[in-house]
């Protein structure tokens, strides 16, 4: 902790001292000390000199996946962290940067200017979820279908889904779903409604059957191993996608349509908020903003 913020403290000193904004230097800090916060409760250690290439992909892996962040905000940490590794280097507080080999990301035009929304229109829903129903593979079909309804009707995010162990479900009325978040045994626990948990039902059942999986504790396995990946999911997710003729169907649009459902219900932002267990929430307001055919449609109805 003290070896940080010694360093941290003299980092910043020197960005100061080229003669950077100091907009850029307060962004740096945030950047940085919410990296150093996640790395301690990662891994318990407090050294800088330990961190490792891997370290820095885990992290801005959980950036993008855990907390919803948008390519251009990781792109600012990977900036942050290259700078003060940098220096660290420079200053022979460290041998090896960990940094060299991360690149910073090209943003791809946003979303709706190429013609593909963040979320997947109700019919876009249907037509994808009719394909996946179309699987010959019992085993495939129900477990696809089950995994697909938790990403559009309780919001979870692939890396939720592909954790999820078998202990981790409740059966009452409702389906109530336990996420274990980080190692820190953080949790929030979901709901999926039973008017949209017969697909969900149908692989539990299935998956009990499952003799040579008995050992795995994961509710989701695949045909190889006792657990789907999160790269399985998403290689599940465009081979559906590809059949249905759909372009750019990542698992996380799943999760945005859940969010835009209940806004075109009529549901309180501070409603999708809670359910989509958003931190901030400028995440949710994206949902609640009309798109520019919405404002079309309202002004047509004066």
């Amino acid at each position: 902790e003290a070896a940080y913020m010694t360093h941290l403290t003299s980092f910043l000193e020197w960005l100061r001292d080229e003669g950077k904004d100091i907009k850029t230097i307060k962004a740096y800090q945030t950047n940085i000390m919410q990296f150093i916060t996640w790395y301690k409760e990662t891994t318990g250690v407090g050294e800088p000199a330990q961190v490792k290439p891997i370290d820095i992909k885990e992290y801005l892996s959980f950036l993008r996946h855990h907390e919803d962040r948008a390519q251009a905000t990781i792109n600012k940490a990977t900036a942050a962290l290259k700078a003060y590794f940098k220096y660290l280097l420079e200053n022979k507080h460290i041998q090896d940067n960990p940094m060299t080999r991360i690149k910073i990301q090209k943003i791809q035009l946003s979303a709706e200017n190429k013609g593909v929304m963040k979320w997947l229109t109700r019919q876009e829903q249907e037509r994808f979820i009719s394909y996946v129903d179309l699987e010959k593979n019992e085993f495939k079909r129900l477990r696809n279908l089950a995994i697909t309804d938790l990403m559009l009707y309780v919001g979870l995010r692939v890396s939720e889904v592909s954790a999820l162990k078998t202990t981790d479900i409740n059966i009452k009325d409702n389906i109530e779903i336990t996420i274990r978040e980080g190692k820190h045994g953080k949790f929030a626990n979901v709901i999926l409604i039973n008017k949209h948990s017969k697909n969900f039902r149908k692989w539990l059942k299935y998956r009990q059957c499952l003799d040579r999986y008995a050992d795995s504790p994961f509710l989701f396995v695949s045909e190889r191993s006792g657990r789907i990946t999160e790269r399985g999911i998403q290689i599940m997710i465009d081979k559906y996608a590809k059949l249905a003729d759909m372009e750019q169907v990542s698992c996380h649009r799943f999760r945005h349509s859940f969010c835009k459902n209940l806004a075109n219900a009529g549901v309180s932002i501070q409603t999708i908020a809670d359910l989509a267990r958003h931190e901030s929430i400028e995440t949710t307001r994206i949902y609640i903003e009309n798109s520019h055919d919405e404002r079309i449609k309202a002004l047509q109805k004066l």
